[in-house]
């Protein structure tokens, strides 16, 4: 879900920009068997109320249709169909300045890209909250009545695949022990609210906390946008190196939130300063 907020949200702004649609293209879910390093999707964006074409097979072979002239231009090594690639993680501003029609491939995780289009990123990514279930609107009401911490801990595919392990890591138990002390000794008064989706080994690893906490781990599959909602309702975020949790502090609309993030985000070394926002505290 969150990558796919990443990428739906710089197609956003350049349809926004250029007065353009935006078509999604969504084989790519199609894909569900499991291969080392791929983790089967579901499409996620349509919880939000969102307008935007989905391309068809006589849409893309329309736009990519290799007529005399689009051989010849194949060929030469033109670029055509006109393909922008990220070919860093870092923040590239020449993706902002391509004209429609183009295909966006990459993910565009950084949050340079919304300069300027802050309130257009967080209109699109507006939570159905209309649609939250007794027990979500009252642990949202929980949140609200106290000074909450949310805190993400991702597992799952970055445990147990051997090749999202080695590429992704995974924060350490160490990370987020620094993490809530550090709330400790600026915040008293607080809850913990944990998210996660292997909530038995959370559970199992941080109970003896002596501060409040709450393990929440009933929002699952379709409704795991549930959990995103209620992180970016608490006052302040510790969160993993997941887009998932990324968007959940980056959406949090208080404005004295303190939102500690990894210093690792991947385990390889790859330069992510474009996607920790300045005011961001890495750990």
């Amino acid at each position: 879900m969150g990558n796919q907020m990443f990428q739906y949200a710089i197609a956003r702004i350049l349809g926004e920009k250029n007065h353009t649609p935006v078509v999604l293209e969504k084989s790519f879910f199609i894909l569900k068997e499991k291969k080392p390093g791929h983790t089967p999707r579901d499409f996620e964006l349509n919880i939000f109320n969102n307008e935007y074409l989905i391309s068809s097979d006589l849409h893309v072979n329309k736009f990519t249709n290799l007529s005399f002239l689009n051989k010849v231009r194949k060929k030469l090594g033109c670029n055509y169909p006109k393909t922008f690639l990220e070919e860093k993680f870092t923040f590239n501003p020449e993706a902002l300045l391509v004209k429609p029609p183009v295909i966006l491939h990459g993910y565009f995780q950084s949050y340079k890209y919304y300069d300027g289009y802050e309130a257009l990123v967080k209109q699109i990514f507006e939570f159905p909250v209309n649609k939250l279930d007794e027990v979500n609107s009252s642990l949202l009401y929980r949140i609200k009545e106290t000074t909450a911490i949310s805190i993400h801990i991702r597992r799952g595919d970055f445990i147990n695949d051997m090749k999202t392990k080695t590429f992704h890591g995974n924060c350490s138990i160490d990370y987020y022990l620094k993490a809530i002390n550090f709330f400790v000794s600026k915040f008293s008064g607080f809850q913990l609210f944990f998210f996660s989706d292997d909530s038995e080994w959370v559970k199992e690893k941080f109970e003896t906390l002596p501060n409040p906490k709450l393990f929440i781990d009933h929002n699952k599959g379709e409704n795991n946008w549930k959990d995103m909602f209620l992180m970016s309702s608490c006052s302040h975020n510790i969160i993993a190196n997941s887009s998932f949790s990324w968007w959940a502090a980056w959406l949090n609309n208080n404005p004295n939130k303190t939102v500690i993030a990894p210093k690792n985000w991947f385990a390889k070394d790859i330069d992510t300063n474009d996607l920790i926002p300045d005011q961001w505290i890495r750990l």
